[in-house]
């Protein structure tokens, strides 16, 4: 981004290496102590370290709001960002960013049903099995007025608890949940990259055909560490953060499907809200233009985007995708060694460059705000501006 920027800057962080693993580490350890606590009359405390583990993995792998780990070894992770200034005084800030970090592969992935059950499926029943004994004990000691008295648990939980006991090594296939190589991450999501280097290289060419934007200031910014719980671009917001206050932040994460344009309204498993007003002017720019788009919340269990630490530093950002989570018919590919360069629609590419071009003009011109109709004959004449082709960008 260098070669089309006014500046470019490289800042490093500090990560914990296998942090995203640890929490499945951590169950297959915790399970036999919970299981011993209840063996010897102690459910109370079982019951207490299960509560302490899902607030930890809960605020680690749901909500995206980890607690430091001392005793992790330390990596250095990567942010890039470049800027390029307007002709005018700055008036007004827009960011592109994504993120250029892949994620682990699972090691199950390819397993059928049955086996994959075994692997995962009954390792995590077994260990929300102890959390539920632990409370149908506390019920039981209540009742006998044995609760906070050292006891040996009745003959029928005794057999039960010593079979979730003996069951321990089935938990050891967690250990090994994350495989050591990582997916291709072709659309997950190095094409955002991409994207974002193709956008500082259109508003270089403009400005060098003394077409310069007026006021705004653009930031391009390619983030590491996302797949490690947005670690990267939350380290690039607390340092940068107060640079760029009241900016815009459209933000590119896994574009694959050209009939799936979305516009994240709320974001990491849909607790953390982002600016709805923004994504769904966005998605109005779309439809202006000719593009089905819509405006939705990431759904539960679908993890999270950089534009929620956007939001956190109190920016106004959205995330754009294209990821078919409510259509069968189109595979899931993120995350997975099929993740290649074969997945990505590229007309989900070239629509992704038009909106955002669009979005640069009506922030310039100061009429972002005010709505905008489609009309077929202006649909016509943009689908043929070479300056919106995303094939005439690559090759300018």
């Amino acid at each position: 981004m260098a070669a089309f920027c006014d500046t470019a800057e490289q800042s490093s962080f500090e990560l914990e290496s296998g942090v995203h693993a640890l929490p499945l580490k951590v169950a297959v350890i915790l399970y036999p102590v919970l299981v011993v606590f209840q063996l010897v009359g102690l459910p109370y405390l079982s019951l207490a370290l299960f509560l302490l583990y899902f607030w930890y993995a809960g605020k680690e792998l749901y909500l995206y709001k980890p607690i430091p780990v001392r005793f992790l070894k330390r990596e250095k992770g990567v942010n890039v960002h470049a800027v390029l200034q307007p002709k005018g005084p700055v008036e007004q800030t827009l960011l592109f960013t994504s993120h250029h970090d892949s994620a682990p592969l699972f090691t199950y992935n390819k397993l059928d049903r049955l086996t994959y059950a075994k692997k995962v499926g009954l390792p995590v029943f077994l260990f929300l099995g102890s959390g539920l004994l632990s409370m149908v004990q506390i019920l039981s000691e209540l009742v006998g007025g044995l609760l906070l008295v050292p006891n040996v648990p009745s003959i029928a939980s005794l057999i039960l608890l010593l079979l979730f006991l003996f069951s321990s090594p089935l938990l050891l296939s967690l250990w090994n949940f994350h495989a050591k190589t990582g997916s291709p991450g072709a659309g997950d999501n190095l094409v955002s990259v991409g994207m974002v280097i193709q956008l500082a290289r259109y508003f270089h060419w403009k400005r060098s055909c003394n077409a310069p934007l007026a006021n705004t200031r653009l930031v391009f910014c390619s983030f590491d560490a996302e797949e490690m719980g947005l670690r990267g671009s939350r380290a690039w917001y607390e340092q940068n953060g107060l640079n760029f206050e009241s900016a815009l932040v459209l933000n590119f994460d896994s574009m694959y499907h050209s009939d799936k344009l979305t516009f994240l309204e709320r974001d990491v498993n849909g607790h953390q809200p982002l600016d709805a007003p923004l994504a769904r002017r966005c998605a109005e720019i779309a439809q202006s233009m000719g593009y089905a788009a819509t405006c939705e919340s990431i759904p539960r269990l679908s993890g999270g985007t950089d534009a929620a630490e956007a939001s956190r530093a109190n920016l106004r950002a959205c995330t754009l995708t294209s990821v078919g989570w409510d259509d069968r018919t189109k595979p899931a590919v993120y995350h997975t060694e099929d993740d290649t360069v074969a997945s990505i629609d590229p007309k989900s590419v070239e629509m992704a460059l038009s909106v955002a071009i669009r979005l640069v003009e009506l922030v310039d011109q100061k009429r972002l705000w005010e709505p905008e109709h489609p009309k077929q004959e202006k649909q016509k004449e943009e689908e043929s501006d070479p300056k919106l082709t995303f094939s005439k960008l690559t090759h300018r």
